[in-house]
């Protein structure tokens, strides 16, 4: 009898799709969230699929590669003459499966958040990025550089208690001291209100922490176990800046001027390694070197990491980095790489007797926050209470004073608000939400532009 057991697991999500506004999707309601899932399809996004010395390697270890609704699979043939779980075929110490992401949906750059420098992207097992009991393929946000300069859109993280808090840069910022708190925002917003009398099973976010309503018009006391239940903590690690990879030919050049060495020798490692891959030697006829060509001919697709060493052999920090080599990436169009091994501790494919552990990865992506201008064809008039104000030297433009989440499913800018003193009638009026059609980057901050008709604003 043959019998196939899950190896891993993978699933993709992003917050364009999963996310309502503001409210990141583990702060809704259990039945919002299930039409929400229902609504989104990573398929829809992105193609996933084994690169060609990955397919050879699923059927020789009796594998199966399927997609999925939230991301895809692999299946191993199970050993049926042995007593417990564990593949047909153990795989050796360097197995390792490359699948290939192809971005579907043209708008992806336009809702996507991926950071500085944003191109080819390369996740992994190797991460060992564990948030809240969750297993990222991408590696962790990093902490607060002060010496580096940030762009609107990037991410940094801060601890916090168990978890992480993380903040999104509004607009460009830095180098600094510290950082900039008006260049800053927490993400994803808290969404409990003390204010609010909230209804039993309403779902609220405080401090990365989940919690349920167990009675209608709870206290305020998150943690009083009679009002509220602790449902989990956020996991909130995203695609990064820290996972950009230069993607490489096999002959490659590398810019060195900057070390001004007049000799120097190249080493390449594959990732997390220490044995030197290859190693070249360069001098100069005259002068420094400036470029030297890099020959990777000779080794596998895969990350590996360049040190640029000076005539004494010591490395010169600055210069150098991770490479993927990836020859068919270019002529095929991906955005990026997936890759599996056989992973340490919760990001192993198996236990220490060989059996199997089945894990389940996550890859999230972010969407993109945009301050959002309304052009109208004529000079506008702003009610009380707007979430818009005039853009400076224009009447007939308006726009939101910081960044809003561009989601699939939100809500707009509201032009007037309710008077409290007429509840019976309503002076609302919302300007709709922008589509990710059209961003543009301006004065280090990111807009979205949207083409609307005059409107009345009520008393």
């Amino acid at each position: 009898m043959i019998r196939y057991r899950a190896l891993f697991e993978v699933a993709i999500s992003h917050d364009y799709f999963l996310s309502r506004g503001t409210t990141v999707f583990e702060a809704q309601r259990a039945v919002d969230q299930s039409a929400l899932l229902a609504a989104s399809r990573f398929g829809q996004v992105l193609d996933v699929f084994p690169d060609e010395a990955t397919c050879a390697k699923l059927a020789g270890h009796r594998m199966i590669f399927r997609t999925t609704e939230s991301g895809f699979l692999v299946a191993v043939q199970l050993d049926v003459s042995a007593p417990d779980i564990r593949p047909a075929i153990p795989p050796a110490a360097d197995f390792n499966l490359t699948f290939a992401l192809r971005v579907k949906d043209a708008r992806f750059a336009n809702y996507t958040e991926l950071g500085a420098g944003a191109g080819f992207v390369r996740f992994g097992n190797d991460s060992l990025n564990t948030v809240a009991g969750v297993n990222y393929l991408s590696r962790r946000v990093a902490a607060f550089d002060a010496a580096r300069r940030y762009v609107a859109g990037d991410t940094r993280l801060q601890p916090a208690g168990t978890t992480f808090d993380l903040f999104l840069a509004l607009r460009d910022t830095g180098p600094s001291a510290a950082p900039v708190a008006a260049d800053w925002r927490r993400i994803p917003a808290d969404t409990f209100d003390a204010a609010t009398a909230y209804q039993a099973g309403a779902v609220v976010l405080s401090a990365n922490q989940i919690f349920r309503a167990l009675v209608n018009n709870p206290g305020t006391n998150l943690n009083n176990p009679a009002d509220w239940q602790a449902v989990g903590l956020l996991g909130n690690q995203y695609v990064s800046a820290a996972d950009n990879a230069l993607q490489v030919a096999r002959l490659f050049n590398l810019d060195i001027t900057a070390a001004a060495l007049p000799q120097a020798t190249v080493r390449v490692f594959r990732a997390n390694e220490t044995t030197v891959a290859s190693e070249q030697s360069f001098a100069a006829d005259q002068g420094v070197l400036q470029q030297v060509q890099i020959d990777l001919r000779a080794l596998a697709p895969g990350p590996y990491r360049v040190e640029v060493l000076d005539g004494a052999l010591v490395a010169v920090p600055g210069i150098g980095g991770p490479v993927y080599l990836a020859p068919a990436a270019r002529t095929e169009g991906w955005f990026g790489v997936i890759d599996i091994g056989l992973g340490t501790a919760d990001f192993a494919l198996l236990n220490g007797d060989g059996t199997l552990r089945t894990p389940r990865y996550a890859l999230r992506f972010l969407n993109r926050s945009t301050r959002w201008r309304y052009i109208f064809p004529a000079a506008q008039a702003v009610g009380t209470g707007a979430e818009v104000a005039p853009e400076a030297g224009s009447d007939r433009i308006l726009v939101t004073a910081a960044p809003r989440p561009l989601t699939h499913i939100g809500v707009g800018s509201r032009l007037q608000a309710d008077d409290a003193a007429t509840p019976t009638v309503s002076e609302e009026v919302l300007l709709p939400a922008p589509e990710a059609n059209r961003i543009r980057r301006q004065n280090a901050e990111w807009f979205s532009e949207i083409h609307v008709s005059n409107l009345t604003v009520g008393p």
